[in-house]
């Protein structure tokens, strides 16, 4: 193993509280935060590929909190804050204990869901961020495709505007 490889994560998830239930849906707070294999990822140029998708879009959990919501290593969830929603994978947090906290490396995925206000700082809000987590069948977008929903919502002329481009590219070189 390089210092790229990320360690496996172990599954140590154990539904062992017998007064608890499962739920559908965890409240829990949203931490972010920088990662050194995320940043192996980028600094590889690999942020368009699987690697990182793996690296940057998952929610590190408790194992508590994963029995919970009936989740293992590498399963998917939705986590939605007051910001967004975005589909990430899960998986046992290496700094557990932490029952009713998530983590999600700084990047794209958590982009999505935290607040764009700074507060004039010029830093969003990056901790402390309510949030909640179900389990989903959805898989988590690859960085590119997740660019491309989230920004294109806002371009209510994204399909003319690319039509456009390829018009102007057609048309370079002729005259009239």
């Amino acid at each position: 193993m390089t210092y790229v490889d990320k360690p496996s994560v172990p599954n140590v998830v154990k539904f062992d509280e017998p007064m608890e239930t499962k739920r559908d849906k965890l409240e829990v707070m949203l931490n972010t935060g920088g990662d050194i294999y995320q940043g192996a990822c980028k600094k590889r140029g690999s942020t368009l590929k699987d690697e990182y998708r793996h690296a940057s879009g998952t929610a590190y959990m408790d194992p508590r909190d994963m029995a919970k919501l009936g989740v293992k290593n590498w399963d998917t969830a939705l986590v939605k804050t007051d910001w967004g929603e975005v589909v990430v994978f899960v998986a046992h947090s290496r700094d557990a204990p932490h029952e009713g906290q998530i983590f999600i490396c700084k990047g794209p995925w958590a982009n999505v869901i935290v607040s764009p206000e700074t507060y004039c700082c010029c830093d969003p809000t990056y901790k402390g961020i309510d949030a909640t987590i179900e389990r989903t069948d959805k898989d988590p977008l690859l960085m590119a495709d997740l660019m491309a929903e989230v920004y294109m919502k806002y371009d209510n002329d994204a399909e003319k505007s690319t039509n456009r481009l390829t018009d102007k590219r057609i048309n370079v070189g002729k005259t009239k």
